[in-house]
Parts: C-alpha cells; sequence; structure tokens
C-alpha cells in the first residue's frame, strides 16, 4: 500500500461528519498511552463537526482531505501561525494532520502534506511550524522525514486537567512548488 495515491482536495460541507468521526478515532487511536483515556474516550464529535463547520464556512486556510475509493482517510488543517513570537506575514503553521490509523505508513500524510505545504507556498508563506506531543515518537519520526527539525520552542499546556507536553518543529520553504489544487 505505500505506493497508493490519494485523491488530495479541499474539505466540503458534505465531508464534516466523516470527518469529524476520523477526528475523534485517529485521537483515539494515536494518543491513546499518551493522554488520559478518559480524556480521549470523551472526545465529542459534534464539538469536532462544529469546528470543521466553522472551517469549511471560513475556507481561509488550507482544509485538505485524502480521499481513497471513496474513503476520506485523512486530512490536514493549516494557517498563519498562532505562536506570538510568529511574525504573521512570513510564518504559516500545521494545525492538523491525521490519517486513518489503518492508512499510516501507505504515504497519505505525505500526500497530504505536499500538498498543504504547496498551498502555503502559494499564500506567500517562507515557512511552516507545527507542534507535536513530545511522546509522539511515530509522528514526530515522520515530520523530520518531512524535512521539517525542532526549532527549541516548547510548551506544556493543560486543558481540561491534562497535560501537553509539545516541542515545536519548523520548514523553510526554499523554492515555490505548484499546488495541483488549482
Amino acid at each position: 500500500m505505500s505506493g497508493t495515491l490519494y485523491h488530495i482536495r479541499p474539505v466540503i460541507a458534505d465531508d464534516i461528519a466523516s470527518v469529524a468521526l476520523l477526528h475523534v478515532a485517529v485521537w483515539q487511536e494515536a494518543y491513546r498511552g499518551m493522554l488520559p483515556d478518559p480524556f480521549l474516550d470523551a472526545i465529542s464529535v459534534e464539538r469536532r463537526e462544529a469546528m470543521w463547520r466553522r472551517t469549511v464556512e471560513e475556507q481561509d486556510s488550507p482544509a485538505l482531505v485524502a480521499e481513497h475509493t471513496g474513503r476520506i482517510v485523512g486530512f490536514l488543517l493549516g494557517g498563519p501561525a498562532r505562536d506570538e513570537d510568529a511574525v504573521q506575514a512570513v510564518t504559516s503553521e500545521i494545525y492538523a494532520l491525521y490519517v486513518a490509523p489503518d492508512r499510516w505508513r501507505t504515504g497519505a500524510g505525505a500526500q497530504l502534506m505536499h500538498e498543504g505545504l504547496s498551498v502555503l507556498r502559494e499564500q506567500s508563506y517562507q515557512e511552516v511550524t507545527l507542534w507535536v506531543l513530545r511522546a509522539n515518537e511515530r509522528a514526530r519520526r515522520f515530520y523530520e522525514r518531512m524535512g521539517f527539525q525542532t526549532d527549541g520552542s516548547e510548551k506544556v499546556d493543560e486543558h481540561v486537567g491534562v497535560t501537553f507536553d509539545e516541542i515545536r518543529y519548523r520548514l523553510e520553504f526554499i523554492e515555490p512548488v505548484r499546488s495541483s489544487l488549482t
């Protein structure tokens, strides 16, 4: 399956329910053992649907899905960097990149990342950052294979009693790449 080609396209309103379900399922699988089970088990599909509805309505950031044989198997969401130290006109951020566990290591994540980076480059950003749980070795290896490097920034956030220990990765754009979506 590593040579599978995925159809990468923007998220549309008809995708919201599927993307929200995938979002919750991937969180519950990917972060099991890194975050407390009660927290993961309580993640709300309805709240994810509301988030994705706002995202689709705004359409000002890369919000992409990967499809295979009519099934949405992954998504990427990006936009302007949210960090206080970011230069807004220069720095973008990947907010989320998730792929169904049965599609891990098949190329879906890499294809989503490539397309998302292309869209961000076309929006004239010069670099992109992302935050990842320090304990998420699988994701960290993926980002490093994609050319990202840690930049020394760390943060520990607490949300509903759960601690998120994260590190930031950064990738500088060297040359523009054209998106196949335009």
